[in-house]
């Protein structure tokens, strides 16, 4: 602001008004966008802070309201302040409210250590090879307790090898010495305790398992204690005994190495995953392909008819990628039920949406001469497409699918998560069963095939983009050879894709009634509801039929074909002069004002009020000796009336949207604060290329390479035994995600750094530390605001679905809503990320513009 053009009124008014009025006082002195700004800023943060209750922050959002008046009275007085001291407030504020309201205790990493050091224990130990063993077992019995006279045991001790316990009986808690003999020397074995009923178990001595080694003559002698090992409810009476044994079990390997019984599955489901991957993709690449002309505004905005057809087309394809693929497999698992059907549906549904918008993007970017040179000679709309717009699109369309090729790779290792399909199925399954080994063997699988496709991948594309194809270097009959090789291999991959897929289009056909049922409940959200009051009539029904009466008299619009009888004898229930074309619910109640339903989803009165159902007496209300009261039919429904008013199922989802866009903030924050001083460690320029310089550099892009292939979705199953289920498991797990992929984009960035600059600054005799901060930082900032704005963005997409597994915010809720037939309430969830999702997508692309 120029001397000319100083505000004439005093600065103290403006400066008092946006104490008044935060943001007020830039407001009347023309700086509308720093006024607005800073209104929104503090209301939102008052309203975080009102919200968890946290008074404490309310000290740093006074101070920044008084930085507002301090900042209206220095632009009054023609100066233009800074906002670092705005930014830090309002940081404290927010990250103060996101460190509560997602749970963040790092002490909680300490103290999990033990839960998770089985998972960090079985990436050394993965189930791959084994060898063939042939089992030695001796076995012996025990009476247990000690009687007098003590019986003969059910079992016969084995001869050779032959164990032999200290006493013949003993009781729960003692010590007994075991000696075998006839064993196979220097071979460790695990001493086992077995039931009476021949249930094997561990035997322990003070905690620690008990294992024994045969010595060179085969004997071994060991100590264990007795266990309880029958239910206090099953013991012996007095003057009994039950039969026990000891057990000592030798494993001797026996013939060659050969894969697990794992392994062969993880290599099964390995191919499962990449089937789905790849068919999706070719799919997703047929649908996406037409589509995305309609999507493209300079194809397509030659009349308002058309402007329109792309209006719609865009703002679908926004809808259907905002949600996440596993939201749509819980769609398409009602739809063609559980398998590997529904998660390539699923795939391949969200991938047109991607592919299509991605296309689009790329024919919107194209050279609009050749376009208007075929519109100019009257050309139609499909023959401006194939020769003016193919030609230049086909290089990026074939590299974009690709990239999505990629994302399906990774995407198919988890959609088990709800799908049975895929590697995720597994991993889900072993997790739960404590298989760490198991597990372990199927996330190393996945690393080194996304490892692989992803090299593999990056490949093509760079020659794609070079314009280099890969068989332009070969003669005419082995390019011509090859060609033909290719298109057979990519049938074959078709086809077999196809099976492992299990495609049958007529589920497709015969379920569409049921996902499309589901898919309109998801549409249609659970926004407002009106005050409910429920009327209830009922009629007594005595069962078994008795002397009983109820002092409570039947409902004269409610009638029974019987008033009592047994269970399973028939019962017509009837209801009369009910509200018409009502639904209602027909239930079994109890005296103690418990019910169960007739039957689910029913009923529905006709035009005329009534309602008629038979059924069968259900054992639930047969009485008790000691009731007094019969059971009652009972037909309830429920009138609405009063003001419409927001429902309970927005405002859970508010907060919940809250709690999951301040769990991806946190994520981000923390991925970007490790990620920043490891990204310069893993930049080449950086490291120089002495040999501890390479070793640093080589050890970090393949630390990146590795951990990045690892989707958040599995981490979120380790984060969760760690510290615990909830919001900080989500946010742990987004963080270790974010580590290696902004660790990856910020070394790459780095090694693209001007060098002038470096060279100029290292000329005048500057340190390695005054060159990163003089000459190599001015470049980064923007690129790297702009990717971890970007990483912000993919958090809150990731964001929505990790609480699937134990991760918090609104995919936690969204899957318990789905577990109990609520679609409204989790189509209000989903409609919640779309709106999440667009919004920030908006607000960080045009950060995004600003910065790069």
């Amino acid at each position: 602001m120029t001397s000319e053009n100083k505000p004439r009124q005093n600065p103290w008014l403006p400066a008092l008004l946006s104490l008044i009025i935060p943001g007020g006082g830039q407001f009347i002195l023309h700086q509308k966008s720093r006024g607005v700004a800073l209104f929104i800023t503090f209301f939102l943060l008052l309203a975080l802070v009102l919200w968890i209750k946290v008074y404490v922050l309310l000290i740093p959002l006074l101070l920044l309201l008084l930085w507002m008046g301090r900042d209206a009275y220095q632009l009054a007085k023609g100066r233009q302040p800074g906002w670092g001291a705005s930014l830090l407030l309002a940081g404290i504020v927010l990250y103060g409210a996101a460190t509560i309201v997602t749970d963040v205790r790092p002490a909680r990493m300490i103290t999990g250590l033990p839960s998770v050091q089985p998972y960090l224990r079985s990436l050394l130990h993965p189930e791959l090879l084994e060898q063939p063993t042939k089992d030695l077992v001796g076995v012996s019995p025990v009476m247990v307790p000690c009687v007098d006279p003590l019986p003969e045991p059910n079992r016969k001790p084995t001869i050779s090898p032959a164990i032999t316990p200290g006493s013949p009986c003993a009781e729960v808690g003692d010590l007994l010495t075991i000696t075998g003999e006839g064993f196979e020397p220097n071979v460790p074995g695990e001493v086992q305790w077995i039931d009476p009923l021949g249930t094997p178990r561990r035997a322990f001595l003070d905690d620690q398992q008990v294992f024994f080694e045969a010595d060179a003559n085969g004997r071994f002698e060991v100590t264990l204690r007795v266990p309880q090992a029958v239910p206090l409810t099953s013991q012996p009476g007095p003057g009994q005994t039950l039969t026990h044994a000891v057990r000592a079990v030798q494993q001797i390997p026996s013939g060659t190495w050969q894969p697990t019984e794992t392994l062969s599955l993880v290599i099964e489901k390995i191919g499962e995953t990449l089937a789905l991957a790849f068919l999706s993709t070719v799919l997703g690449v047929i649908f996406a392909v037409p589509v995305s002309f309609l999507a493209a505004r300079n194809l397509m905005g030659g009349s308002p008819v058309t402007l329109f057809i792309y209006n719609v087309v865009r703002a679908i394809l926004n809808i259907i990628r905002s949600i996440e693929t596993l939201i749509w497999a819980i769609i398409f698992a009602v739809w063609v039920g559980l398998g590997p059907f529904a998660g390539t549906l699923a795939l391949w549904f969200h991938t047109v949406a991607a592919l299509a918008k991605l296309y689009s993007e790329s024919i919107e970017s194209i050279d609009p001469g050749p376009i208007e040179a075929i519109r100019a000679t009257g050309a139609s709309w499909p023959q401006m497409v194939v020769y003016a717009v193919l030609p230049q699109i086909l290089p990026t369309f074939t590299s974009f699918t690709l990239y999505r090729f990629d994302i399906n790779v990774r995407m198919s290792t988890v959609i088990g998560l709800v799908s049975d399909a895929g590697l995720g199925f597994l991993v889900i399954q072993w997790v739960r069963l404590n298989r760490f080994s198991a597990m372990a063997t199927a996330i190393i699988a996945i690393v080194i095939v996304v490892a692989v496709l992803d090299y593999l991948s990056g490949w093509l594309r760079e020659r794609i983009i070079q314009g280099r194809p890969i068989i332009s270097d070969k003669s005419p009959p082995v390019r011509a050879i090859l060609r033909v090789l290719i298109v057979v291999g990519f049938v074959a991959a078709f086809a077999w894709s196809w099976r492992v897929a299990k495609i049958d289009l007529v589920k497709l056909v015969t379920g569409a009634p049921d996902g499309l049922a589901l898919a309109r409940e998801f549409a249609v959200p659970d926004l407002f509801t009106r005050p409910k009051e429920t009327t209830a009539i009922s009629a007594p029904i005595v069962v078994p039929c008795g002397p009983v009466e109820s002092s409570i008299p039947a409902d004269p619009t409610l009638s029974l074909s019987a008033t009592c009888g047994n269970p399973g004898d028939p019962l017509t229930i009837t209801g009369t002069g009910l509200p018409p074309n009502r639904t209602v619910s027909i239930r079994w109640t109890l005296p103690d004002g418990a019910y169960l339903r007739i039957k689910s989803n029913c009923c529905d009165t006709d035009a005329a009020g009534n309602v008629v159902l038979e059924t069968t007496i259900n054992p639930i209300i047969v009485m008790e000796e000691d009731q007094t009261e019969p059971a009652r039919v009972e037909i309830t429904y429920d009138d609405a009336g009063g003001r419409l008013h927001l429902s309970d199922t927005v405002k859970r989802v508010v907060e919940l949207s809250i709690v999951t866009l301040l769990m991806a903030l946190m994520a981000t924050t923390v991925g970007a604060f490790f990620a920043i001083p490891l990204s310069f460690l893993a930049a080449r320029n950086v490291m120089g290329d002495t040999l501890p310089g390479r070793t640093i550099y080589y050890a970090l892009r393949t630390f990146f390479n590795i951990t990045r292939s690892i989707e958040p979705l599995i981490l979120v199953l380790i984060a969760a035994t760690w510290v615990g289920a909830g919001a900080f498991a989500g946010v742990l797990a987004l963080a270790l995600n974010n580590i290696p992929n902004l660790g990856k984009l910020f070394s790459e960035t780095i090694e693209e750094i001007d060098p002038g600059p470096v060279e100029a600054i290292t000329a005048t005799g500057a340190t390695r530390m005054q060159s990163l901060i003089y000459a190599v930082v001015p470049q980064l900032v923007p690129p790297f605001l702009a990717f971890i704005l970007y990483q912000w963005d993919i958090n809150i997409r990731m964001s929505t679905v990790i609480g699937f597994v134990g991760g918090g915010g609104i995919g936690q809720q969204f899957r318990i809503w789905v577990s109990l037939n609520q679609y409204s309430a989790a189509g209000t969830a989903i409609w919640a990320i779309v709106v999440m999702v667009w919004t920030m997508d908006y607000l960080s692309a045009k950060a995004r513009e600003r910065l790069v």
